[in-house]
């Protein structure tokens, strides 16, 4: 059986909504699911609803992706277990994702002065926490580029003529909040950080209780080093795709990158 502990639904930058999220995890014989929208817990309840006409079939973990930043690296930590209720955390997300409503208006602002037109739509605090993959595919539904890759490389990756950091929490700041959520902390695809001495850093820093050993963007090398960190900082292994359904984005599809289950049993048995 197939698991995945990192899926992003309309309620944050993904293209599925948590009902089709949970279809299509059935569909792909998915039975371990984790929905972890960025700094939003709003579509949990819908996919644990959706989720109940398939019990034998399959387990919706709740989970949100929290981003923070460490000087100049963006360090994302994924959060399961947490109990919705608490509500300093669920106050900060809300804080978060207005702070990502002001940086949209920056970077329209800047693509405009480039000489770029478009209109996305602001953030719902209680849906919605828009970010660069929405400016992206604006544009190229205005056809000034060909794909959300291209958009990236060009204009909206860090150092990129229409870049705007994005306020974020610290990693001990969110962690603790994790925490007193009753929740557990993962380190997210360690992989994208591209600097093994730091990650290391940080799991001897930092609290955490998990790594994302398995993504999309770790191969097998990377994966057994993860794997050695986790061993040595007693950390539990997590893994998923970190599927948003953007068309030239990988995995394309749910169930393309596979994690088997076994793999990161001690999470699905955290509770």
């Amino acid at each position: 059986m197939l698991a995945d502990l990192h899926t992003h639904s309309t309620y944050s930058d993904g293209k599925y909504t948590p009902i089709q999220l949970v279809e299509a995890a059935v569909a792909h014989n998915i039975g371990f699911l984790a929905l972890t929208d960025h700094d939003s817990w709003n579509g949990v309840n819908e996919a644990l609803e959706a989720a109940e006409a398939y019990k034998t079939q399959l387990k919706v973990i709740p989970g949100v992706e929290l981003g923070t930043q460490l000087q100049e690296n963006s360090i994302h930590i994924l959060g399961y277990y947490v109990n919705m209720q608490y509500k300093p955390l669920h106050d900060k997300m809300n804080e978060m994702r207005h702070a990502r409503e002001s940086r949209l208006y920056k970077m329209l602002a800047k693509l405009h002065q480039l000489g770029y037109d478009i209109t996305v739509e602001a953030c719902d605090p209680q849906n919605r926490a828009v970010g660069r993959p929405h400016v992206a595919k604006a544009l190229v539904a205005a056809g000034y580029f060909s794909g959300v890759q291209e958009v990236f490389d060009h204009l909206l990756r860090r150092g990129a003529p229409a870049y705007v950091p994005q306020p974020k929490l610290s990693p001990d700041e969110a962690i603790s909040l994790l925490h007193q959520a009753g929740g557990i902390a993962a380190l997210a695809h360690p992989s994208e950080i591209g600097n093994r001495e730091l990650v290391e850093s940080l799991l001897e820093k930092y609290d955490f209780d998990a790594i994302e050993v398995y993504h999309p963007s770790a191969d097998i090398d990377e994966q057994r080093y993860w794997l050695h960190l986790a061993d040595k900082y007693h950390l539990l292994i997590s893994g998923g795709s970190d599927f948003h359904g953007i068309p030239d984005r990988y995995p394309t599809e749910l169930g393309i990158f596979k994690v088997e289950a076994e793999s990161i049993r001690d999470i699905i048995n955290y509770r």
